[in-house]
């Protein structure tokens, strides 16, 4: 398969949308490398960064996109080196948009090849030998696996690869419908039973409704107070909520609404009990996929079982198993609620893939060893919190016997 790619300026804004639309609907594309995404993200980007477009073509045609921005990243920790950056900046009061499921945009049937190819010339064909891809499909991770098991005698194409995972809890909706007894049954008894404890004292106030926004405007207004109890929750924590505060964030996310809205690729829900709100959020939907991006939850309601977000994404849960979706979403991040209310995971990593030479050795090996030293100190950390409570065990038997001995003043004199 013969496949070329090249990097490319920008093209009218119009023609940039045909062709990735275009390419978009012959490919595995998630929300955040469908166009909806990936427009409104360029008319939010600084005038100072000048992305460009990294096509691949076969057989006459389109077969891979993707954008990049070139930037700074650290080997390390100290030295500047340029990057490229895919779907992203490098700067955090941009990045922190969060992209998420990132990757080439590439037609069903060419992943792997396509892909290759693309990061090949990324990093081989320009000056640039570094590129960081944030929170990528796990399609790429065999892409990286690849990459790093390349053998020696390919020195001259050989790239070091660093890989940092997360986890995206979601719950399987078609699992669901398939389930005699509902969503609740498949969790576990103590989610249950709170979830059951704070429905019941919610409806003690009225009926527990989710109301679906059914225009922009009243998207709109969602978000408004979307914005309003999730910019009090930070406050209220002592911290300022890039999502409710940041004009990037505002404005970005206003134009989804207004680009994503008709084509049903946005959900704002507003969920009610007795008229009073309980909560709002804010979902993106893609072929059936919906991935939960923001709430304002409403706290101090009920005087006991107050627990608005598990109300919430319950009933949000319910909404969408009847809307006919396969996936609701939490996306990554290990949060306790996430792990309760998910009844399956999947992976996402970071990755940089550097072009091989001396410095990125050093900088992954370094990297290494301090990941090595922190897994020796929780093992240290663990083994001393085994052997107090092993010593503790013991004095508590001998005690009885009549040794008089203060276990309290031992344990302290144990080492942290």
């Amino acid at each position: 398969m013969q496949i070329t790619v090249t990097l490319e300026t920008l093209p009218p804004r119009g023609v940039l949308e045909a062709r990735w639309r275009d390419l978009e609907a012959r490919a595995n594309a998630s929300f955040y490398t469908s166009w909806s995404w990936i427009g409104c993200w360029l008319q939010v980007l600084p005038a100072n960064l000048a992305p460009q477009l990294l096509v691949a073509h076969h057989a006459g045609r389109t077969v891979g996109m993707g954008l990049v921005i070139k930037g700074k990243a650290k080997l390390l920790q100290i030295i500047p080196v340029p990057c490229w950056y895919l779907h992203a900046t490098g700067l955090e009061a941009v990045d922190e948009l969060t992209i998420e499921y990132n990757g080439f945009l590439v037609e069903r049937g060419h992943d792997i090849k396509v892909k290759h190819a693309m990061l090949d010339h990324l990093l081989h064909q320009t000056s640039v030998g570094r590129i960081e891809i944030k929170l990528a499909s796990r399609q790429l991770d065999m892409l990286a696996r690849q990459t790093t098991q390349k053998p020696a005698w390919q020195a001259g194409k050989n790239a070091i690869v660093r890989s940092t995972g997360f986890t995206s809890y979601m719950v399987n909706l078609d699992q669901v419908r398939t389930s005699a007894k509902g969503y609740l049954s498949l969790l576990s008894g103590n989610t249950r039973s709170q979830i059951r404890r704070s429905m019941a004292a919610y409806k003690e106030l009225g009926e527990l409704v989710v109301e679906e926004a059914r225009t922009p405007e009243q998207a709109h207004a969602f978000m408004a107070e979307l914005r309003k109890l999730h910019g009090q929750t930070w406050l209220g924590r002592g911290e300022r909520s890039g999502f409710s505060f940041s004009p990037i964030a505002r404005q970005f996310h206003d134009q989804v609404i207004e680009h994503g809205f008709a084509r049903g690729e946005v959900q704002v829900l507003r969920i009610s009990a007795g008229g009073q709100d309980v909560g709002y959020l804010y979902n993106l939907v893609h072929r059936g996929h919906v991935v939960y991006y923001q709430s304002g939850l409403r706290y101090g309601v009920l005087p006991k079982h107050d627990r608005p977000g598990l109300v919430c994404h319950s009933l949000a849960v319910e909404h969408n198993t009847q809307a006919g979706h396969h996936f609701y979403d939490f996306a990554a991040g290990n949060y306790r609620y996430k792990d309760s209310l998910s009844t399956h995971k999947e992976p996402q990593h970071t990755h940089v893939f550097q072009r091989d030479g001396v410095l990125p050795r050093l900088d992954r090996d370094l990297r290494a060893l301090k990941s090595q030293i922190r897994h020796w100190r929780e093992h240290l950390r663990l083994w001393r919190k085994c052997t107090a409570q092993s010593a503790m065990s013991t004095l508590l038997a001998l005690t009885p016997i009549g040794l008089d001995i203060d276990c309290v003043s031992l344990l302290q004199a144990i080492p942290p």
